[in-house]
């Protein structure tokens, strides 16, 4: 991923970038100066824009993700309160979602293996469809498996947005006589409607017997039902926010379990780690929680490394803006970008940037994260590490998904103790397959790529995923 971005960067000697295609001017970035300056000081001169919105109001709509100014605030100010300290760290419902996926890894096949990535798709869909509608969709129980055909389909309309990126303003020349995302919502709407439909109804009968909803004790969709009643509206919400909830922790737990296949011995040190201070049978509390360090630190290393969105993008408005100094990198001079134009800013490139994170960016190692120089470092300047954005859009759903993965990582290493990747069903990246691809950069930055050691192929529509899957075998601990 992102190699052709690097390979310019590094031909450049620069961290920004006007690639000016067919006249138009389309910015890309992974300088932490200018991704700070965007999230934060320059919050104001920059907005989704209209051909962002535009190109994504097929899976979007009117959501949080997809809107700006009073209409993002005010998405924003509903949002907030569920997603508040005291509901998040409410680990029960965590707990009884973990509990099934466990049951099905202890009941599978011990000489067979399991794509891993699915089952955490399904564990994250559960586990937010009962947080935001108050009820449990229950993929995980396999007996009404159209879920894969909602999981497809919530897959391939990302994919085709981010096609339409790639097009820019010549997007709707592909879609002159067909809007490709038709059958991809008609799919999506099946499963979500439904609830959508049932809440606004009873939404009604309540106003009708005089009740109220307390907003203290209702799902997400039962207090978005008291505030509108179009079908559409909501539907966007809760997709904005599905979005959220689940692709991104089911990125995230993946690349964990990826990352432990290949590294025992980090997976060892996490699992000594729960053991000395949960047990074997302890459960998971808010509070012995913050004293998993060493796992947190797996979970910023995955992040960093393998970061759920690797890209994001944001276009001036009316005004041009001069963006600041560059970072460190190159220590360029500011730069004028017009109004009206878009800029990318690629997180992944900038969280494995050697002249930020050292010489050996590029590898995993967790223990990077007690170093007090870094801590220093990030603590100074947080732009270089943003999992979770930052500034006035930062992510409100962090520590829900924190604690989710943290809590499904303890209960699945209480019970299992080893993983290893299933290379017969693991689809490779191509590079591995053909000789002749290239194994690195055309013009190879200090130290090697992660190319050469890769074993799964990672790819990225909005959210990170792995293609073909996670197949993992994977052994009980012993009593």
């Amino acid at each position: 991923m992102m190699d052709t971005f690097a390979e310019l960067f590094e031909e450049c000697k620069a961290t920004t970038i006007n690639l000016r295609i067919l006249w138009v001017d389309k910015y890309i970035t992974m300088d932490s100066g200018h991704i700070k300056y965007i999230y934060n000081s320059g919050f104001s001169k920059f907005w989704r824009g209209h051909t962002q919105k535009e190109m994504t109001e097929c899976f979007l709509g009117s959501g949080i993700l997809n809107r700006d100014d009073e209409e993002w605030k005010t998405h924003r100010m509903i949002a907030r309160p569920f997603f508040a300290t005291d509901r998040v760290s409410d680990l029960d419902l965590f707990e009884r979602n973990a509990q099934k996926v466990i049951d099905i890894m202890l009941n599978a096949d011990p000489k067979g293996s399991l794509d891993l990535e699915d089952l955490f798709a399904r564990l994250t869909v559960d586990t937010a469809s009962e947080f935001l509608f108050g009820e449990n969709l229950n993929t995980l129980s396999y007996t009404n498996d159209g879920f894969r055909s909602f999981t497809n389909a919530f897959m391939d309309i990302q994919a085709l947005i981010r096609r339409r990126n790639l097009l820019g303003n010549f997007w709707p020349l592909l879609e002159l006589f067909k809007d490709q995302s038709e059958g991809h919502k008609k799919v999506i709407r099946g499963w979500v409607d439904p609830l959508v439909v049932r809440a606004v109804q009873i939404q009604k009968e309540m106003k009708e017997k005089g009740q109220t909803v307390n907003p203290d004790e209702c799902t997400f969709l039962e207090y978005l039902a008291t505030t509108t009643q179009d079908v559409d509206v909501l539907r966007d919400q809760l997709l904005n926010i599905l979005l959220a909830a689940r692709d991104t922790t089911t990125a995230l737990l993946s690349h964990v379990i990826y990352l432990f296949a290949v590294h025992p011995d980090v997976l060892k040190k996490a699992r000594e780690e729960i053991l000395e201070l949960i047990g074997s049978e302890g459960v998971l509390t808010a509070e012995n929680m913050r004293g998993l360090k060493y796992l947190r630190a797996v979970l910023n290393e995955t992040m960093r490394l393998f970061t759920p969105l690797p890209m994001s993008i944001r276009d001036t408005r009316d005004s041009g803006v001069t963006l600041p100094r560059s970072d460190a990198t190159y220590d360029s001079p500011p730069m004028y970008m017009p109004p009206k134009t878009p800029i990318l800013f690629v997180f992944y490139l900038m969280q494995r940037n050697k002249a930020l994170w050292g010489s050996d960016a590029e590898e995993f190692k967790p223990d990077r994260w007690f170093d007090p120089e870094l801590q220093q470092k990030v603590s100074s300047n947080p732009a270089i590490f943003t999992p979770f954005a930052s500034g006035p859009r930062n992510c409100l759903g962090q520590n829900y998904a924190l604690n989710e993965a943290t809590l499904f990582l303890v209960r699945l290493l209480q019970r299992f103790d080893e993983f290893a990747i299933d290379e017969r069903k693991q689809l490779p990246p191509p590079w591995k397959k053909d000789p002749n691809v290239d194994t690195g950069l055309k013009n190879p930055r200090s130290g090697t790529s992660r190319k050469e050691i890769e074993r799964i192929w990672p790819a990225f529509a909005i959210v990170i995923h792995i293609n073909g899957g996670l197949w993992i075998r994977f052994k009980k601990a012993s009593e």
